[in-house]
């Protein structure tokens, strides 16, 4: 008796220590990028040790993918939009909302923000991890800008045409939770509260809307 409780405090030791190593890669992942996410600061944050990594996932490679696995299943199930929700909208207003909750991180942190915000890194310098785990698994940010792309395109839109829209469409918010930072310095001087959401929604909508039509 005594042993089966040892062991069942060793588990659930065991697993805390994975679920915060999860918690620390997301929190370091979504600031830094894979590339610029240190180890020993995860270790760090999750108060464990690098033995704990390879113990649990075999490395940071495994830890990202674990992380990337996280993300996608919070996109799926948690709030990043209803894709029947956006058919029921008038295009416009389904493209607002897109872009609204994808820029949502500059104003929340949240755990769903800080998924979006680690896509946006791979934006930039996607890693092999995220491109392996894209291909099988493409994140549903990018499966909604289709949906919304397609209120504008004609039925008989080829399909090469509709992806360039809709990778178009998915990069337009992402460079500002990317470079917010940067983007709040002189000389842009970007004010990133609600208000300033709502004004950066507008503009991009107001853009975004001319870029489709006109496509």
């Amino acid at each position: 008796m005594e042993t089966q409780e040892k062991a069942r405090g060793v588990s659930r030791a065991s697993e805390a220590t994975r679920a915060a190593l999860i918690k620390a890669a997301v929190s370091v992942f979504s600031e830094h990028g894979y590339e610029g996410g240190s180890v020993r600061l995860i270790t760090r944050r999750a108060e464990a040790n690098q033995a704990a990594i390879n113990y649990h996932f075999g490395g940071k490679e495994g830890l990202y993918r674990a992380v990337l696995e996280a993300a996608a299943e919070a996109l799926e199930k948690e709030s990043f939009l209803d894709a029947e929700g956006l058919d029921r909208l008038p295009p416009e207003d389904a493209l607002r909302l897109y872009l609204r909750q994808f820029l949502s991180p500059l104003v929340k942190r949240d755990r769903v923000s800080q998924y979006l915000r680690l896509y946006t890194w791979e934006s930039v310098r996607p890693s092999a991890v995220f491109k392996s785990f894209f291909e099988a698994r493409p994140p549903r940010i990018f499966r909604l800008a289709e949906r919304v792309v397609r209120r504008f395109s004609p039925e008989d839109a080829p399909r090469e045409e509709v992806a360039i829209r809709t990778l178009w469409l998915a990069q337009q918010p992402i460079f500002f939770v990317r470079e917010t930072e940067l983007l709040a310095m002189a000389p842009f001087g970007l004010d990133f509260d609600a208000a300033g959401l709502e004004r950066l929604v507008d503009a991009l909508a107001r853009l975004s809307l001319a870029g489709l039509r006109g496509a």
